[in-house]
């Protein structure tokens, strides 16, 4: 079986019994799982051990087991597991979730960057981490401006004044909102300009400062995780604003 499966039968297993031994992990999902053979005994070894450096899971049971091979799920890991942000602790998974709400169109720089950034929140590199996701941003906010520059061809002030965003030039975005509240957008759409692209922006700031220069945020592990969950909607938005800016260009 692959990480990925097997992943997702772990967590299965801690949501229902958030105290266990490896063995009894083991032994749940030899019978739940098809296709477990004797050797994914070994990549699931590699999962629990992930998850116990990630801080979804502890060493031991109770008081009278304290020590590995017994763990439990942590305060953590289970607000993880009951909200679905879990999905954050399961790369294969969160890197499918971008690619199915943007239907495949997003690109491969964001997902690298949004890859890179990940792996760097799951090892406890939360600096490194939202530098990554705001790169991230940069080119899906530049993707959407290089989309909406002809749209602002009407108005000589708004060419001057709108420019691709980079990680250096967050301030870039302010007339994204205005320029498109002219468009006859869709209402799913048209709701949704103004706070999603004030998140993006934010996004930004957290590593530039005004001047361009960079900045050093010290985020909690919250905050990075807050991010990369509202990340995967806000690419679908982002694409779905293209499409439709697209589409009726060319009509």
């Amino acid at each position: 079986m692959d990480k990925q499966s097997l992943r997702s039968h772990v967590f299965d297993s801690l949501r229902k019994n958030p105290q266990a031994h490896f063995h009894t992990i083991e032994g749940e999902i030899r019978q739940q799982a098809d296709g477990f053979e004797r050797h994914d005994a070994l990549t699931l070894q590699e999962v629990l051990w992930e998850l116990l450096v990630q801080g979804i899971l502890a060493p031991g049971k109770n008081s009278m087991n304290l020590h590995l091979p017994f763990v439990h799920v942590t305060e953590y890991g289970a607000t993880c597991l009951d909200s679905g942000s879990i999905i954050a602790h399961d790369p294969e998974g969160y890197m499918h979730r971008l690619h199915e709400h943007t239907q495949g169109r997003v690109e491969s720089g964001v997902v690298q960057n949004a890859a890179e950034g990940l792996r760097a929140y799951l090892s406890g590199h939360y600096l490194a981490s939202t530098v990554m996701l705001a790169r991230a941003a940069a080119i899906l906010l530049s993707r959407l401006t290089d989309t909406v520059l002809p749209e602002a061809q009407q108005s000589g002030r708004d060419m001057d004044r709108l420019s691709p965003p980079t990680p250096s030039s967050p301030d870039a975005l302010a007339e994204l909102p205005r320029i498109l509240a002219r468009r006859e957008l869709p209402d799913e759409l048209a709701h949704d300009v103004a706070p999603q692209i004030a998140s993006l922006s934010a996004l930004l700031r957290r590593v530039h400062s005004e001047d361009g220069t960079a900045r050093t945020p010290h985020p909690s592990r919250d905050d990075v995780l807050a991010h990369y969950l509202l990340f995967p909607d806000q690419c679908r938005f982002v694409y779905a604003l293209i499409d439709d800016l697209e589409v009726h260009r060319a009509s």
